[in-house]
This record gives C-alpha cells, structure tokens and sequence, in this order.
C-alpha cells in the first residue's frame, strides 16, 4: 500500500564544527527565530546507499546561543545510523518519523554567526529534496514548551555540471519523440469514433437543449459548464430542433453513450444518466482549449460518430487526507476534475496511523485527539508531530459530518462512488491514542465500563514490532470485543452520513495491509483468545480477523473492501494466496507488484483464486512517488521513477508484455513473464478495474497535492476507459505502435487538457513540465516533458521569469555564458529550471 523504507535500527553519526564554551551563555528564549537550518547533501556521487548528510544550524542573531536546555526535533522519513554519535549529543528516535537531538553538555554556545555541522548517515537512500528533515522544530527542556524553526531550507541540486547535461539531453531525447504520432481526440480515448473534420456543427449562443428528464441533473451541469467556461449560454428546451439534445434510449450499457454531431446539431443517446455525464464529457473534451474562455460568441465541433463505454467499471483514485490534511474544498477540486476524465470511484483514505480525519458522533476523542498533532502529545491530549506538521496544532484538520455528507452529494451528481476507508487493524494509531485518552477520562469518573466499551489496545502486551512507518504501537487487538464493538459503531456512523446524503452506503473499505512482524505475540488477551478459539499459531488471527469483519460488514448489508492482505494469510513463509476466503464476498485493492519482489504476479493470483480485484498498480500508478532522478523533483522512490509514461504504459490485463528492467535498472531474464501466472478466463471476470493512489506523506498543502496528481491522473483515467489496445496483446511488445499511441495522447494531454485544467475552477496545479536541453551544431535546442507550453530563459545565471525571453528556436552557444531555462503557465506555476 504504501511505501517500505523504514528499518528496525535507527542511528547516528554526527560531527560538530565551531562550537565555543561559555558558562554565562545567554537565555535560550527565541531559539527558533535566532537560529536557521539547512539540511545538505555530497553533489556528484550516487545517494542510493547509506548517504551522509548534514543539518547546519546557524546563528543568526548579533548574540551568542546556549545550547543547553533546549533540544531540535524533526520528520525523518528515512531511517538514521547513530553508532558513532558525538558524546556531546543524544539522538532518539520517538516513534514514526520523529527524532530529537538534544545537547547533552551544558555549557556548549554558538557564537554570532557560527554553525554547528551535524552529519548523519541515512539507512537506505535518498531519492530528492523530499527525503529530507521536514517539521523542525526547538523545545525547551522541562519547561514544556515549543516553537517551530522559522528558517529551513532543504538543498535540491546534486548534479555536476556535466551531469546536469547529460541529464538534460536525455530528456532532451526522450521528449522529442511525442512528436511522432497523431493527437488524440477524445480524452479518455474512446472504445468507436469517427471524425470528419473537414465539416463543423456551429454551436451559437443561446444554446438550446433539449433532454430527458431524467438527464436533468447532467444538462444542468453542462449548461452551468457552458457559461462558467466558454461564455455561451444555454437553456433547457422542449423543441425537437433543439441544437443539443440528450434522448434516454434502451440497449446501452450503465455508463455507455452514443454521441453524434452533424449539420442536425450535437445528439447524445445513452440508458441512464451516467452514460448521458460521460457523453457530455467527451463533447466537452472536443472543446478546443483556446476556446475555454468567456467571450465566445459560439463553438464549432467537428462532426463526429461516437460509440463509447469505458473497458472497466471501476476506474478510481485512492487520496489520503489522514498523513496530511486537506479540506474539503480540496476534495471537491479533486472530484471536478475525476469527473472530467470519467473517473467513477472515489476511496476516500481518512484515517491512519497520524490522523483520523472524521468527524464520529459519540465519539469526539477521535477528532479531538485524533485529528491534532502537536508536540505536547505527552499529555495524551493529542498525538506527536509527523510528517512535517510542526510543534503547533492547526485548527479543524478533520471534516466534520455536514463536510462529508455535501461531500458525498457533490460526488454522486458527478456519477462518483465515495468508499470510505477506516484502516485496521494496523495503521490505527490515531484511533488507538483517541480511544486510550476516552478510555482514560472515563475511568477517572469510575466508569470503567464505558472506559473500556471502545478500547483498541491490550496495555499488557508486551509484543515487539515495527511497522513499514516505523511504529510500535499501531495495531488494534483482535482479541478484544470492544475493538469489534468501536468498528461497529464508526461503520454504523458513517452508514448514517450517507443515508443523511441519500447516497445509501454499499462499500466499506476496512483497509488490512501491512501488519508488521511480530504484532499480538506477547499479549495477554491474544493468548488467551488463541486458547479459547484452539488457535494454535498467531499466523491463523490474521484470517480469524479479517473473516469477522467481513461477517461485521455483511450484516450491515456491506461490500467489504481491503488492501491485498485481506486476501492473503502467512503460511509460516510469509504471506502468500489464502483460499479459503475466496468466496467470501471481498474486493482487493492489490498494490504490491514491484518488479523484482516476487510478488509482480500477485493481482493476477488472487483475481484467479476467486477474489475481486481493483489493480492499483503502485509500480504504475502511486502519484505519490517522484518523477525522475532530477533531486529537484519531489515525491517518493520505494517503487522507483513513475513519470507519465511509466503511468501510461500500463497493461492492466497483461502486465508483463513491457516489463524489461526492475526497480534497481538491472535487465529481467527474458523468461521472466514466463516464470508468472497470468490472468485467466476466471481471473478476468473478477478484474474489476483501475485506480490510482495518492499518499500524502511528503504533501502538507494543496498545490502540492495537484502538482502529484496531475497530469498522471489523466494516463490513468485513459488506460481505465479505453479499450485494449494493440501494443497490449500477444507476448512481444509493440514499441512503435505504442509510442504513436503514447505521443497521440500526450499531444491531447499538452495542447489541450492541461490549458483546460488552467482554467477550471480557477487554474489547477499540476506539474509544470521540465526541459531538455541539448548543443546541436553549436547552438542550445530546448523542449518540454509535454508539448504546448513556452520555454523563458536566461543567459546570465538568473533565473527565468515571464519577463525573460521566450524560447522560439534554437539559441547560439556560449561557452562562457550559463543558460537557464524553465517552463511558466498561464496561472504563474513555476517548473524545475534547467541549468546548461
């Protein structure tokens, strides 16, 4: 599910540089403002093994600083080596990603404008920019105080010069070949279409559509669509000579349209009201992007059959508010523009290890403790600071019931299912710290019954774990009633949300991944439960578990849902396929296919077993992760590079047929597709679909969210929606045809769609395209990740801005000049400068 590179050790190697003693050091009030850190890293030499890096604190103020009494505490998503740690300081790892680093003489000062330089040794790699100390913040020891660091910066190059160019010229080199294909008309591509371009249907203002009333909702949004977007306004109408019309007609499929434009006007044919929204779709999708714009007088569509439905009913993106927080509104962005690309399932993920996120009537520690971090989490009045979220609890990181519910009823106008996801029985610390603070309050009143109706944690289990986050105390106890009895009430809470929505509840997805090594031996109850229940090794809880909230779940009239561990059971060799609850009724969403992990195969083995499958490819299809190879670029790298054609280039149904390297770049045997199991006959009727997921570990604002997700959402709602393609099929990958396919796409998706996502809603975030550079005949020749954006550059070391000259052809070459070179879009977003 999400990302593993956390060990069990966690150390630290430092030293220290300019360090004065001083016994008449001054108070250390204000540490946070006088001080600033810069955390760096070694330029030119790989970083994907055990990489030193430094934090430089640095004196800003005209006075000397005591180091005593104080200490700095940070994010670390990495694991640290600590075995040559300077005796002068003590490194501790709390728990999850946060670590303290306190000084332990007391008579160390920093003298004005003095650094100390603390080096560190990383467990594993370190990909980007994003892997580094996030969250800084100072205490003041025994004085329960806090205050975030102001001042941090985290270096983003590590290229040489010569590697920056051989860099820039292979993205120079890949870029170059989405030119070669044809662009696309429709996005998502559809299943028929013809076009005659050469005849064009005038649409012109007032536009008049007449629809079913059973269609009303979706030409509501359509007309709503037209003025808010183009400046053309419409209006229903009961004419036959409408010059739109929308006509409910038997024999399509659910989500199906027929959509026909000639010199009669624009005609959408469709069973239901989903298939008439995707027709409206597709014919928004032939708007031009330059003719997204207010003052139109009229629009021209080029005359068109279209015969469509999409390949797979469950096309979805998986987002976390739970690691970092966002709003509501937010989501309501997120579900515009899904609604768009005909994405139709949305798996909403609320709560994890560092957050519970909504709102739960009778229930308000979950939101009260739940939802807040902060550093003086000691109190059990809030849990600690992860993933950058600082020493200071935000206000209302949750979403209260009336958010979800609106939630809810704007998804399901745009023919969105929202699935809900409540992890167990890992991943549910903050349920777990929330229930202990409830748990604690009620039993100070003498209510230990009430104190003990919702707890989640056996306080005598003495169990050792680290779970893939790096916790130790994050996993319900399935051998307690009440932890059956808390899952009730929250499902039956939620359940009551959508009801209150009108959009009755069919899928809860209950999570079930990742629960780590060693969770539930040494407790008490389990030992006893395993007694009564003639269990005999921990391995057979496990299915115990997941078969009972499977039983929770179908009483309340419930689909169950899960990560692939519902589906699987450890056999005493680490999990593998479990039968016996094949025909139990559970969807899996099967994320695990890292190439080289031995589980490449595994959506395929527990689609053929039985179970319903949703692929989500982390190897494809994980927003979350980085890029390319460039420190600049944010995101993860557990599962390697996902840039848009690695998102793009995913065979659902055939996943071996363009596999070639594995995350280390290191060639696959050629027999290697051979030694898998493939998908058959029986494993395809359970394939569900698609979808996308995005965690939101390195994500603490929304422009960062919309810069991971798009534009690779869209290559997921294209590979969801369009039938199979050529290149897909047989045995032996098809690299031409597959490239005209891949530059028809990116065409539509550079010169059209992302200029419409600069517009919708007021302008989306997306990754602004990088540039590649290469010296041709004594001359700078420059290109985009995408095609259809201007290029700014500089040649004096500045960097680019709107002012700067646009790039229109090659530029002659100065050996003595640095030239900078970076996208800008029309709302302003900055790409990555390209340095040559």
């Amino acid at each position: 599910m999400s990302y593993q590179p956390y060990k069990k050790s966690i150390w630290l190697s430092t030293t220290m540089a300019l360090l004065t003693a001083n016994l008449f050091a001054q108070s250390p009030a204000n540490i946070e403002n006088k001080i600033s850190v810069r955390w760096e890293v070694p330029t030119g030499i790989s970083l994907k093994k055990n990489p030193t890096s430094k934090l430089i604190i640095k004196n800003t103020d005209s006075q000397q600083i005591a180091l005593k009494d104080w200490s700095l505490w940070f994010n670390f998503i990495r694991g640290i080596d600590a075995k040559s740690v300077d005796s002068r300081f003590k490194l501790s790892h709390r728990n999850g990603d946060l670590f303290q680093i306190e000084f332990a003489k007391n008579n160390l000062t920093l003298q004005p404008k003095d650094t100390i330089e603390i080096n560190f040794t990383t467990l594993g790699g370190l990909i980007n920019y994003t892997d580094g100390p996030i969250g800084l913040y100072v205490s003041y020891d025994g004085k329960d105080t806090y205050a975030d660091i102001k001042n941090y910066e985290a270096q983003r190059n590590t290229f040489t010069a010569e590697q920056r160019k051989a860099y820039l010229e292979q993205k120079f080199a890949s870029n170059e070949l989405l030119s070669k294909g044809s662009q696309q008309d429709i996005l998502p591509l559809p299943a028929q279409a013809s076009f005659d371009k050469t005849k064009s249907f005038k649409l012109t203002n007032t536009v008049s559509i007449n629809s079913d009333n059973d269609f009303n909702n979706e030409a509501g949004l359509f007309i709503q669509f037209l003025k808010e977007q183009t400046g053309i306004q419409a209006q229903k109408s009961t004419s036959k000579d409408a010059q739109i019309k929308i006509v409910k007609t038997a024999g399509f499929e659910d989500e199906a349209y027929a959509l026909n434009i000639d010199s009669k006007g624009i005609e959408i044919k469709a069973s239901t009201a989903t298939g008439a929204f995707y027709g409206l779709q597709s014919l928004k999708s032939l708007i031009p992007a330059a003719a997204w714009s207010t003052t139109n007088k009229s629009l021209n569509f080029p005359y068109a059959q279209v015969k469509d439905q999409p390949r797979f009913p469950y096309r979805g993106l998986m987002l976390d508010v739970a690691r970092n927080f966002h709003s509501k509104a937010e989501v309501i962005r997120i579900l515009d523009a899904m609604a768009q690309y005909k994405l139709n399932k949305f798996h909403f993920h609320f709560i994890d290890d560092e957050g519970w996120r909504l709102e739960i009537p009778g229930l308000p520690e979950l939101t009260e403790v739940g939802s807040v971090r902060s550093a003086n989490f000691k109190d059990g009045k809030a849990i600690q600071p992860a993933y950058g979220s600082g020493a200071v609890a935000k206000e209302k990181q949750y979403l209260s019931t009336q958010d979800y519910i609106e939630i809810l009823r704007y998804a399901a106008a745009r023919h969105i299912d929202v699935i809900p996801e409540i992890e167990t029985p890992g991943h549910a610390r903050a349920a777990i710290k929330s229930m202990e603070a409830r748990y604690n309050k009620l039993k100070k009143t003498g209510d230990l019954k009430g104190a003990e109706e919702y707890l989640l944690h056996d306080p005598e289990d003495l169990s050792v774990y680290n779970s893939a986050q790096n916790w130790n105390d994050n996993v319900l106890n399935p051998a307690l009633p009440s932890s059956y009895q808390f899952l009730s009430k929250v499902i039956d809470e939620v359940k009551k949300m959508h009801e209150q929505a009108g959009v009755p509840l069919k899928i809860i997805d209950l999570g079930g991944d990742e629960t780590p090594a060693g969770v539930w031996e040494k407790s008490p109850k389990i030992e006893a439960f395993m007694k009564e229940n003639n269990i005999t090794s921990v391995h057979d809880v496990w299915p115990y578990y997941i078969n009972r909230i499977n039983e929770l779940c179908h009483s309340k009239g419930l689909i169950m849902s899960g990560w692939e561990e519902m589906g699987m059971k450890n056999f005493g060799k680490g999990m593998d396929v479990n039968p016996a609850l094949a025909d139990h009724n559970i969807n899996l969403n099967v994320w695990n296919n890292l190439i080289g992990g031995g589980q490449e195969d595994l959506a395929y083995r527990l689609a053929n077993a039985g179970y319903k499958v949703v692929f989500t490819s982390a190897y494809n299809n994980y927003l979350d992760m980085t890029w390319d190879h460039n420190f600049a670029e944010p995101g993860h790298s557990w599962v390697g590079l996902v840039d848009i054609n690695k998102t793009y280039s995913f065979a659902p149904e055939n996943y071996f047929i363009n596999l070639f390297k594995d995350n280390s770049g290191n060639e696959l045997p050629k027999d290697f597709a051979k030694n898998k199991v493939h998908l058959t006959e029986k494993g395809k009727a359970n394939f569900l679909g698609v979808k996308a997921g995005l965690w939101s570990e390195k994500i603490n604002n929304d422009t960062r969210l919309e810069e991971m997700i798009f534009p690779r959402l869209l290559a997921v709602a294209d590979r969801g929606w369009a039938p199979e393609q050529s290149w897909e099929n047989g045995e032996n990958f098809d690299h031409q045809t597959y490239q005209k396919s891949y530059a028809g796409f990116m065409q539509k998706l550079g010169n059209d769609e992302l200029k419409k996502l600069d517009k919708l809603n007021k302008g989306y975030h997306y990754r602004v395209p990088a540039v590649g550079v290469k010296l041709i005949d004594g001359k700078l020749t420059a290109n985009t990740d995408y095609p259809g954006f201007k290029i700014y550059y500089s040649e004096d070391n500045t960097e680019p801005t709107l002012k700067s000259k646009e790039y229109k052809g090659a530029i002659p070459f100065n050996s003595k000049s640095t030239y900078k070179f970076r996208v800008i879009t029309q709302i302003g977003d900055l790409g990555i400068v390209s340095t040559y």
